[in-house]
């Protein structure tokens, strides 16, 4: 009678400290999954939001035109855009994916390109180049680029710090959700490679 006592107790022992390591592993997956998230999928990462504390996701109730009017680092992207028409597609409902330089990065164009980019033509082909039409999924982050407005690629890639790369600018995380699609900063002007 005891040792059939005994047995039963040890099984409830043995139950019990099994649900409180399957609970302490599910509530340690569920707390480390943003970060390892972004540990192991830093590219699309900067479509979502943050997982650090010290980069609050930016959301913005204003659309990408707005958004970007009343971010003074990008004055020179603003007026690029009205220039070639594209500034009032940016106000529309729908969902889109920016790739927005700083001034500083307009400011780093070499004369020679400067002058080739300001041609009406070109400077459209290039800022629609850093346009996307639709909402960028993880397939395509994980292909290794993504297609443009334009119709060309641009290459996304992994860098050894963490950040993400597209062609040969750095984005900075994290994005801006804006309510018709995302602003990410960059550190250089994306030159197509027909250009």
């Amino acid at each position: 009678m005891f040792d059939k006592d005994f047995r039963a107790l040890t099984g409830k022992k043995t139950s019990v400290k099994l649900a409180c390591l399957i609970g302490i592993v599910g509530v340690t997956t569920l707390i480390s999954s943003p970060v390892l998230a972004r540990r192991f999928f830093p590219r699309f990462a900067l479509f979502q939001p943050s997982a650090y504390k010290n980069y609050p996701y930016r959301t913005s109730n204003s659309t990408i035109a707005d958004t970007l009017t009343k971010d003074k680092k990008f004055a020179n992207l603003v007026d690029e855009l009205k220039e070639a028409g594209l500034f009032d597609s940016l106000k529309k409902p729908g969902y889109f994916t920016i790739f927005a330089p700083t001034d500083s990065a307009f400011d780093s164009l070499p004369d020679n390109v400067f002058k080739r980019y300001s041609q009406p033509d070109n400077r459209i082909k290039i800022l629609k180049y850093h346009l996307v039409s639709g909402e960028i999924t993880p397939k395509q982050v994980n292909s290794g680029t993504i297609k443009t407005v334009e119709g060309a690629e641009v290459k996304i890639s992994d860098r050894a710090d963490g950040t993400v790369q597209l062609n040969n600018a750095i984005a900075k995380h994290p994005s801006t959700t804006t309510t018709n699609g995302v602003i990410i900063e960059i550190d250089q002007v994306l030159i197509p490679d027909d250009f």
